[in-house]
């Protein structure tokens, strides 16, 4: 069974990636919910999902390690628990929207990179290492970045980093159909 490691933070954005995790969980993949305190975690609706510590998990354990943007309180970049974790996992990380300044925290985005101007703009400092790109969606060799409105496309760059829309090529026109209402 392949593994999600899903790192969640108080105003996480789980619309970014809930579709593309009910896909997965429809495929096997498990899917271990964690953040830094572990416990409850409120995403940026409201509503609070719960979540294992982080520092009691193996990277390695882990096949995607999968972070939704939304609203990121700076004391997280600084979290070495996180930074650890993410520095040791050698694997597939995608990161949607202000998420990206997690890695940038962490040095992982030494590539091209991208998410919303104005992120890029405010938190320029979290983004000196890698390029700036102003697209919807970023893929190197093991980093995926997106634009928060650009889900659709995020997810189809992860379905296809991990091999997913080659068990099912139909996947892409009902994923289209159900993230966009077309």
């Amino acid at each position: 069974m392949k593994k999600i490691g899903f790192i969640v933070y108080e105003g996480f954005a789980i619309w970014q990636v809930s579709l593309m995790q009910m896909f997965l969980k429809q495929d096997g993949w498990e899917i271990n919910t964690l953040s830094v305190d572990g416990g409850l975690v409120a995403t940026d609706g409201g509503i609070y999902v719960d979540s294992e510590i982080l520092d009691n998990k193996d990277p390695k354990e882990y096949d995607l390690i999968l972070l939704a943007g939304g609203e990121i309180n700076e004391s997280l970049l600084d979290k070495q628990t996180l930074i650890d974790f993410l520095q040791e996992y050698d694997g597939i990380i995608a990161a949607s929207c202000a998420s990206s300044m997690i890695l940038g925290s962490a040095g992982l985005l030494d590539c091209e990179y991208t998410t919303m101007p104005h992120i890029h703009a405010i938190y320029n400092e979290y983004y000196e290492d890698g390029t700036y790109v102003d697209t919807d969606l970023c893929v190197t060799d093991r980093i995926i970045t997106s634009r928060g409105h650009a889900h659709y496309e995020f997810m189809m760059a992860v379905f296809e980093k991990v091999g997913f829309t080659k068990n099912d090529p139909k996947i892409e026109k009902l994923a289209l159909k159900l993230s966009k209402g077309v």
